[in-house]
């Protein structure tokens, strides 16, 4: 059994982020942990024996979080995942993916098996000495936001305190938005965990639902164009990626190509997505804030909001600019919400007092849309809804 740390001094202060790197490549581990080490409070593994005995590194070193290198869907990696996700349920996985297609599906599929984030690293192994800056901008905010996370939190008292604080939009929550409003346009939102939380949505969604969907999700363009074609083969509901200028079909869902920004605009009679390389928001490009605006500006109060799992403010200007034009904004429910601090700036700065699981957004979606077939809600109605709201 072989394990090594970076460094010996203060390994086990209450303030050290123990990292544990799961890379063949000595190349990767060096350039990650050259990085780290410009910070004290990180401390840094490798695993550089035989990948079974990972447990036993993991129960020795008690790191905090660990970067687990996946080329392909094919190779170790996703068993290791599943090994460590078995035994070790909360300890937070990061992903490091070539960026390139079958990077893109070794990358989704972890998060669908309950990976927390990714970080993309150069096709070509001897790449990685070039690629500091870029590991350096997603990795050390990456794992400083993780291991905040991983501290203990009262979500239950967090949210309830948000009541306390004065704002206007909560005083008039209940006679601006009705129960029963209709909406012709979601438009969705998230960053860290949102990709767990749209399969869960979109899958729950009715084949027959009138009313197009467009999501932003924080992924690198090769990565959602992924995402896509995997959620249509696993939705009742056709998933693409959307292009510049295509008009958006109800019962559709557009994910939004990373690297570009995703807006709603008018072309002559028809409603369109505008694709295009515009500066980045929020660092982020797309960003849900772009894309929220737009929605608020052609839909009005006919436009639903939809924030999931993420860190940052990404999303909470464009959910603002919907509470304006009378649109209504819905959360996840942050303990249900893998990085729950997106969803919990929504509710603390007033913008909904609603907050669901991701089934239960499905059903909030399917609720106030106009669709075909009435009795699918009718039925829906019979079991238990655990749909939140903040009183």
């Amino acid at each position: 059994m072989e394990f090594q740390f970076d460094c010996p001094k203060n390994l086990f202060t209450m303030d050290a982020i123990k990292v544990l790197i799961i890379d063949e490549n000595i190349l990767v581990r060096r350039a990650i942990t050259t990085i780290l080490q410009q910070r004290e409070e990180f401390r840094v593994f490798w695993l550089i024996d035989e990948f079974d005995t990972v447990e036993t590194v993991i129960r020795n070193t008690s790191p905090d979080i660990i970067l687990l290198s996946l080329e392909n869907i094919e190779g170790e990696g996703l068993d290791i995942l599943q090994k460590i996700r078995s035994t070790f349920n909360n300890l937070p996985i990061v992903v490091i993916s070539p960026r390139n297609q079958e990077g893109a599906k070794a990358a989704i599929t972890a998060l669908r098996l309950g990976a927390i984030d990714f970080i993309t690293k150069p096709e070509s192994k001897n790449l990685i000495l070039f690629a500091e800056r870029h590991l350096k901008k997603r990795l050390e905010p990456l794992i400083t936001a993780i291991y905040e996370m991983r501290q203990p939190k009262n979500l239950d008292k967090l949210m309830l305190e948000s009541l306390t604080q004065p704002q206007k939009s909560f005083e008039d929550f209940r006679t601006g938005v009705k129960d029963q409003q209709s909406i012709e346009i979601v438009v969705m939102g998230g960053c860290t965990g949102g990709v767990q939380a749209l399969f869960s949505i979109l899958s729950y969604l009715p084949k027959d639902l009138a009313i197009p969907l467009v999501v932003v999700q924080h992924l690198p363009r090769t990565y959602t164009e992924y995402l896509a074609t995997c959620l249509d083969a696993f939705c009742k509901i056709p998933v693409r990626e959307v292009k510049n200028g295509e008009k958006l079909e109800a019962g559709t869902a557009y994910i939004a190509p990373g690297g570009y920004q995703c807006e709603i605009s008018q072309s002559f009679s028809d409603i369109v997505a505008s694709v295009h390389r515009g500066p980045r928001e929020n660092s982020m490009r797309p960003s849900i804030d772009v894309l929220f605006r737009s929605a608020a500006k052609i839909y009005g109060n006919k436009t639903l909001g939809v924030l999931l799992s993420g860190c940052g403010c990404d999303g909470l200007g464009g959910a603002k600019e919907i509470k304006k034009h009378s649109g209504q904004i819905i959360v996840q429910d942050p303990r249900s919400s893998i990085a729950p601090d997106l969803p919990l700036s929504a509710i603390s700065q007033g913008l909904t007092k609603t907050y669901c699981t991701p089934q239960n957004i499905a059903q909030q979606i399917t609720k106030h849309s106009l669709f075909i077939g009435r009795d699918y809600y009718n039925n829906q109605e019979k079991e238990v809804i655990n749909t939140n709201f903040l009183f």
